[in-house]
């Protein structure tokens, strides 16, 4: 029982830890990085905005609608896949088995994200985030 809790923590710390290596920014910074384009036109927003500045690849172009700019950015994560240390023999059997490293370790995953700015007559008054890795 406790060696099955032992497995149970350490495979969950390790994805943890894979998770929150991952972003360039917090959130908080990411929000402070786009807020800093409200007040500006749609072009100015087109121009200057860099968003592998704040972790994240742009998918498609942006677009412009009547009332929005909306941007469609993605993110990849990289997830470990928690694997025993020693299969074979268990925990403390004598020596250990040499497992081989390989990308099969992980996972990658891109998450998106959607970043739409309010306009009204052609000026950004908000910016909206939705999307799990915002």
């Amino acid at each position: 029982m406790k060696l099955q809790f032992s497995f149970l923590l350490i495979s969950a710390l390790s994805a943890l830890s894979g998770c929150m290596s991952s972003p360039v920014m917090s959130s908080s910074q990411r929000e402070a990085y786009l807020q800093q384009f409200v007040g500006m036109s749609s072009n100015q927003i087109r121009n200057a905005l860099d968003l592998g500045r704040i972790g994240y690849q742009q998918v498609s172009e942006p677009v412009l609608s009547g009332s929005a700019l909306t941007y469609t950015a993605s993110r990849a994560i990289s997830i470990p896949v928690p694997m025993a240390q020693n299969p074979a023999m268990g925990v403390g059997a004598g020596s250990a088995v040499p497992i081989p490293s390989t990308a099969a370790d992980r996972y990658d995953v891109n998450l998106n994200c959607v970043i739409r700015f309010q306009l009204e007559h052609n000026i950004a008054k908000a910016v909206y985030l939705t999307g799990r890795t915002c």
